[in-house]
């Protein structure tokens, strides 16, 4: 993964919860069958089903509109509600390439990491950001820099060991590969 991400902003006001407006809860178990459901689905047509119900409730083209990298970018209430991973892969594969919010909760931010989204709280991002702004987000350097009007924010850095699970693609992808080393042997 990059370490410096691009992308234009989709800016989102209100909570966004992830069992309801991140990726709808009904669809996820209309998908998987169910939590523990016997429809067994690949990672990769978890991201592309899940991808085209992402963010429907609020905005129904948004997996349509949404480009690869792009932003998704939210209030205090962004990624709030239940332990539920579903929202993160919804994200990932409507090619979300970062969340930026004012505040999350840390099973939402947990969640993301694990599957290789960044999610970055910035205080002040929902008065300095628009939709279809520019933006450019740089992980290592906590720099926030909104190309359309110049405003510059900061927030605190990813540590090296969460950069090196972003570059992995997320945890599991990062523990399969240093497992097929033979680091765990």
């Amino acid at each position: 993964m990059e370490r410096v991400l691009r992308g234009n902003a989709w800016r989102f006001e209100g909570i966004l919860d992830v069992d309801w407006e991140i990726c709808p809860i009904h669809e996820m178990m209309n998908v998987t069958g169910g939590f523990g459901g016997t429809r067994r689905m690949s990672y990769e047509e978890q991201l592309r089903v899940l991808g085209t119900h992402c963010l429907t409730k609020v905005d129904a083209d948004f997996p349509k509109k949404v480009r690869p990298g792009d932003f998704v970018v939210g209030g205090e209430g962004t990624g709030y509600g239940h332990d539920h991973d579903h929202a993160c892969i919804s994200l990932r594969g409507a090619g979300v390439g970062a969340v930026l919010c004012e505040a999350t909760n840390s099973n939402f931010k947990r969640n993301a990491i694990h599957h290789g989204l960044p999610v970055v709280e910035i205080k002040g991002v929902m008065s300095r950001v628009k939709t279809g702004d520019e933006l450019n987000v740089d992980l290592a350097g906590g720099t926030l820099k909104n190309v359309t009007t110049g405003a510059v924010l900061t927030f605190r850095p990813y540590p090296g060991f969460l950069l090196d699970i972003l570059d992995a693609g997320g945890l599991y992808p990062q523990l399969r590969d240093e497992a097929k080393s033979g680091k765990y042997a």
